[in-house]
């Protein structure tokens, strides 16, 4: 992974053909994203855009498609700070497809990487959701189920989940958690990544009161917040 580019290659148990339905189909987008689609035009300058639960209007404008190759889309800054561009070619492989995802459009910088590698974990749980639907027909969303936040960004550290920024009156800054601080504990949970810090907001509604154990310069702190709103 280089600095503005997450890149996953990856395949899929179906033709091309069926691969190509999966990003562009309505009822197929709705199996492994979150909300209803409303619009689904895959030519260039068209786009397809669906409301998502809780996250408001998520848009792919369509930049380039050349059905069932290669599908090229900008995506608005809604999990982003900034918009992206994602592209998506579809190969032939035996009786299956492999696929590989592009999102470029970044920028530099260690914040970036960071985002950058929240963007391949989420990646990588939301096509959890498609590969288990192609491969069983079951639909079960394990991805948009946050039911709050902790208002903090965060990099992965040998050591654990280090702060690298703090949203102001969220749960974070609260609890008195600065950057550099590495998190260690989530009430009763031992933390060693940010995975295990998305578990937790997933598990716990937004005003439950936890204890969190971070260390900083030397010293292990406690102290307790409320859980606040997803970010």
């Amino acid at each position: 992974m280089n600095y503005g580019k997450y890149q996953k290659t990856f395949s899929l148990s179906v033709p091309v053909e069926r691969a190509w339905q999966a990003f562009t189909d309505a009822k197929d987008l709705e199996v492994w994203l979150t909300g209803t689609v409303e619009e689904t035009d895959v030519r260039p300058g068209g786009r397809i855009a669906w409301a998502a639960d809780d996250y408001g209007q998520l848009v792919w404008s369509i930049v380039d498609a050349d059905p069932p190759n290669k599908l090229v889309y900008k995506e608005g800054a809604t999990f982003l700070p900034a918009e992206s561009e994602v592209t998506v070619t579809f190969e032939e492989q035996g009786s299956g497809t492999r696929i590989t995802v592009t999102q470029a459009g970044f920028g530099e910088g260690e914040d970036w990487q960071t985002h950058l590698d929240n963007v391949g974990l989420g990646w990588v749980q939301t096509l959890a959701a498609l590969d288990l639907y192609l491969r069983t027909g079951v639909r079960y969303d394990r991805f948009f189920t946050f039911q709050s936040g902790l208002g903090m960004l965060t990099d992965d550290l040998l050591a654990g989940p280090v702060v690298l920024s703090v949203d102001d009156g969220a749960f974070a800054a609260k609890a008195g958690i600065q950057p550099g601080d590495i998190i260690l504990k989530l009430g009763g949970a031992p933390v060693f990544s940010r995975s295990d810090l998305w578990m937790f907001t997933r598990e716990h509604p937004i005003g439950t009161e936890i204890d969190v154990t971070y260390a900083r310069e030397g010293e292990i702190l406690t102290a307790r917040a409320a859980l606040t709103e997803p970010t």
